[in-house]
């Protein structure tokens, strides 16, 4: 494994050959143009074969397997023994997999362009006749060619094709909520999030309604609760008075994506994933960088869209989030999280306040704003009003509307910039985009006014005069049961 090797044979490519031998131990599929002889380590140029020939042979592939093989193959050693090949394993996800089958084919054209060129160098000096140097020259080319681009697939499909192509069915997990695919759950610390997904579980798993309004379809859950233990799961489905379940299931330690994977794949009763939280699923350090967290999210939904599952993940929200700013912006870290994700939610509720709202953006619902109450009693949401989304109103233009609302009647500019206290040129450009978003009107030249469509946001409070019993704020239980 240390041999000399020719250019293009670094420590850089020979990792990247690492990372593709791992995935493919881990479930990844091979590369139609990625063959023995493309690897440049005599232990690299071993592992191959025998692992291609395990998948093409159907086996569910795994460390022991392939180590197992190795040896009754008498080509342990060669590989670079059992603990090499452990290594190799230790592969984060499998999502970059092309990425660096198409690194290793770029080295494999390097170092086999050198051996033609100094090949072709030797037979000139040794006197080799110049039409039997190019002919070999043009042969070695045309193999490594071949090699390293295969027969030059056709690239997308026909649109035609695409018209009548099947596709599995686009099942709702929670009616006009969550269907198949990758949702993401995010909001604030200890604002209720895991309360909200014990209730989506049971929800499913006995085909009841979710938030006391939204069907939930029947179905065995995997919730996988890393930041909580068997016991806190058992008192708070206790508080909430479940007694009783089906075929889900709790896992409460962190595994793999590919422990996952193939956890899923061996039972297929299992529809419904969601995963609390992303972080510590994932072990992301540094959820700013975004090249890890769009790796991390694209994991779980190739997950997702391979089994045609749902899976939900339950993440943070910065602390600085406004919460009245672009729900799709508060979410901790890099905006990757939200935009590989097919769904949001976002559950923002005031410190000591007994209601929150849940906005919902994705690619296959509308958006939508819930208003939630919370029963101190049994520790559960329930939906008490709903509204299409409204466009996102940063503060400074919000206190503008507040001020044109407070009296039926035209503002004129000058009275704006006074009791807001900001330059004129800054309130005509807060003017003139609340103009835009259609909600406010200019009767005439200097004078503003609200659009009579355009209502203040009411607080929770006023906007659920039922649970009358749960305005005040939320006490502390006798036992110590992290409500939120």
């Amino acid at each position: 494994m240390t041999s000399k090797l020719p250019p293009f044979s670094d420590s850089t490519i020979i990792e990247k050959e690492q990372q593709v031998l791992g995935a493919y131990i881990l479930g990844a599929p091979i590369g139609e143009n990625i063959t023995e002889s493309v690897f440049c380590t005599t232990g690299h140029r071993t592992i191959f074969p025998v692992i291609k020939e395990l998948k093409e042979n159907g086996l569910n592939l795994d460390l022991m397997i392939l180590v197992s093989e190795l040896t009754k193959q008498k080509k342990l050693a060669a590989a670079g023994g059992a603990a090499y090949i452990a290594e190799l394993t230790s592969v984060f996800s499998t999502v970059n997999t092309p990425h660096y089958e198409i690194e290793v084919l770029k080295a494999y054209k390097g170092r086999a362009l050198w051996r033609a060129a100094t090949l072709a160098k030797e037979n000139l000096e040794g006197g080799t006749e110049l039409e039997t140097v190019n002919a070999d020259l043009i042969t070695a080319l045309d193999t490594i060619t071949r090699t390293a681009t295969g027969n030059s697939p056709e690239l997308g499909i026909l649109f035609r094709d695409l018209i009548g192509k099947e596709f599995p069915i686009e099942n709702w997990i929670i009616h006009d909520l969550i269907t198949t695919g990758l949702t993401v759950l995010t909001g604030a610390s200890k604002i209720g999030k895991s309360w909200t997904a014990l209730q989506l579980i049971t929800a499913l798993d006995q085909g009841g309604y979710f938030l006391g309004n939204l069907k939930a379809e029947k179905c065995d859950c995997l919730y996988c609760a890393l930041e909580d233990t068997e016991k806190r799961i058992q008192k708070r489905l206790r508080k909430q008075g479940i007694s009783a379940f089906n075929g889900s299931r709790l896992e409460t330690k962190r595994r793999t994506v590919e422990n996952l994977r193939a956890f899923l794949k061996a039972n297929g009763q299992y529809r419904v994933v969601v995963i609390d939280t992303f972080q510590k699923m994932m072990g992301i350090s540094d959820l700013n960088d975004y090249a890890k967290t769009v790796n991390g999210m694209s994991a779980l939904k190739a997950i997702a869209d391979d089994l045609n599952i749902a899976i939900i993940v339950i993440h943070h929200n910065r602390k600085s989030s406004d919460f009245d700013g672009d729900h799709m912006e508060s979410a901790l870290g890099s905006t990757g999280i939200n935009a590989t994700a097919d769904c949001t939610l976002t559950m923002r509720r005031k410190r000591g306040d007994a209601q929150a709202t849940m906005q919902v953006s994705g690619r296959d619902v509308e958006d939508t704003s819930f208003t939630l109450a919370w029963d101190i009693d049994c520790c559960t949401w329930a939906i008490t009003g709903k509204e299409a989304l409204k466009p996102s109103i940063p503060e400074a233009q919000q206190a503008i509307l507040d001020i044109l609302t407070s009296e039926d009647r035209e503002w004129a500019t000058a009275e704006i910039v006074e009791k807001i206290g900001k330059t004129k040129q800054a309130v005509n450009n807060l003017l003139t985009d609340l103009l835009s978003k259609n909600l406010i009107s200019k009767p005439s030249t200097g004078k503003w006014q609200v659009k009579n469509e355009y209502t203040s946001k009411p607080s929770l409070r006023e906007s659920v005069p039922v649970y009358s019993d749960v305005t005040e704020p939320i006490p502390e239980p006798e036992e110590k049961l992290d409500l939120f």
